[in-house]
């Protein structure tokens, strides 16, 4: 049975479920790209006006795409762009939130292109001016101009300008600020291992700061109106979770540093950091076991950010592995019955959906108009199959399998079948079976 306080908690967790057709909608111009782009790094450089919710930006890229191709395609949201200067580029324009540049005749593949743009974003970043705070989440193509292909793993620097009294977070190492001559301040953070656009992210205001030390990281935790007291209290099983998740996975955590951000009314993994919403903090203040969504957005620095979707219609294996690893964190730190909770809320929402008719396999044909159910299907019915698998295995078979494949993966990005597969060598059996009957 779930109880008020728990169901309230996953109702959180579906509304972030919701808000991420934001990413779908991007995904359902496809059709337009007609070819393919590798992203080796970005450059991009904002100055972000809080109080008219809007920025200026210009973004460096370093790409390359077949050398017979005749146009490049990316990703830009409702963004304006104001230039394109390349020598590989001929023309532009923008079509159905994308930038459809033609390419030169004599171009060989190699693209370095600088494109400059104005936003004033109705998604993709939340602006909260009476706090002097705004955040990123979701379409990160409507703050800077990328391929939102989640195959297409890059380097970033990313740097903010801001008025100098504000902090900024970002995705990435902390390299430093540096005063302008305009009387703002740059903040600029490198992110050097390379990661899908879709993971990069920001956060600005003035913060409350708490700092800790876990296993050669640091942990920061960030917030407008908690003490760093409160801070601490709140997070106090974040190097627990880590050194949790890396044992499951078998694989450290890839970057110096991993941050922590309560604000605003969103959940999201990003690299390197996480954004959680405000009123979660006060129910952990009340609560210190309710823990699931810190976890969710931390397992993701393992399962979606490291090893990623090929596409989205794997999703499951991006927000499945991130909700069961919440549950399973729940079992080693606070016990069987807080797992076995969670499994029965996962289980309940998946028979909800299967009683409406809505069950559907855990891969879709096609991702670009989900449904409430469709998500929902990816984050508790993948989880749940998880646990099923659990079952299936044994806890031995399973946990190994589990190293087995994230090691093997760790840095990719991968397919259903990928996953069945790395189970099965571990395993030494057969699951097609199981595949077919939950999965497929």
């Amino acid at each position: 049975m779930i109880t008020p306080k728990f169901h309230w908690k996953y109702m959180g967790l579906v509304a972030g479920v919701l808000l991420f057709t934001a990413i779908q909608s991007v995904i359902a111009q496809e059709e337009l790209t007609v070819s393919e782009v590798d992203v080796a790094a970005y450059q991009v450089q904002l100055a972000v006006d809080l109080d008219q919710q809007q920025l200026a930006g210009n973004v460096l890229l370093h790409c390359r795409t077949n050398a017979k191709s005749t146009q490049l395609v990316l990703d830009c949201g409702q963004t304006s762009v104001q230039s394109v200067e390349s020598t590989s580029i001929k023309s532009f324009r923008q079509e159905d939130r994308k930038l459809i540049l033609q390419l030169n005749a004599h171009h060989r593949g190699q693209h370095e292109i600088r494109i400059t743009y104005r936003a004033r974003p109705t998604r993709g970043v939340v602006f909260l001016p009476d706090q002097e705070s705004a955040y990123s989440v979701y379409f990160t193509s409507e703050w800077m101009i990328c391929n939102m292909n989640p195959d297409d793993r890059s380097r970033c620097k990313i740097e903010i300008d801001l008025p100098p009294h504000l902090s900024c977070i970002a995705s990435g190492r902390f390299i430093g600020r540096a005063e302008q001559s305009n009387g703002r301040v740059r903040h600029t953070w490198e992110l050097s291992s390379p990661a899908p656009a879709y993971t990069y992210g920001f956060s600005i205001g003035n913060f409350q700061h708490l700092e800790e030390s876990h296993e050669g990281h640091y942990l920061h935790y960030y917030a407008r109106e908690f003490t760093p007291a409160q801070l601490r209290q709140i997070f106090q099983y974040t190097a627990d979770m880590f050194s949790f998740f890396k044992e499951k996975a078998g694989m450290p955590y890839f970057q110096e540093a991993y941050r922590q951000v309560m604000i605003g009314h969103h959940y999201q993994e990003m690299s390197g950091f996480a954004v959680l919403k405000t009123s979660y903090g006060h129910l952990i203040l009340e609560d210190s076991t309710e823990t699931n969504l810190i976890a969710h957005e931390l397992a993701h620095q393992w399962w979606g950010n490291q090893i990623t979707c090929k596409d989205w219609g794997h999703f499951w294996l991006n927000e499945g592995f991130a909700t069961f690893m919440s549950a399973a964190f729940n079992e080693h730190r606070f016990g069987s019955s807080k797992y076995e909770s969670d499994i029965a809320a996962y289980k309940k929402v998946y028979e909800k959906i299967k009683a409406e008719g809505q069950d559907k396999s855990l891969v879709f044909d096609n991702w670009k108009n989900p449904s409430r159910s469709d998500r929902n299907l990816v984050y508790f019915k993948g989880a749940y199959v998880l646990h099923l698998l659990r079952q299936e295995l044994g806890d031995p078979a399973f946990w190994k399998g589990i190293r087995d494949y994230s090691r093997q993966f760790y840095g990719q990005s991968v397919t259903t079948r990928d996953f069945q597969q790395a189970l099965e060598v571990s395993t030494g059996r057969s699951l097609q079976d199981f595949f077919d009957q939950w999965i497929y």
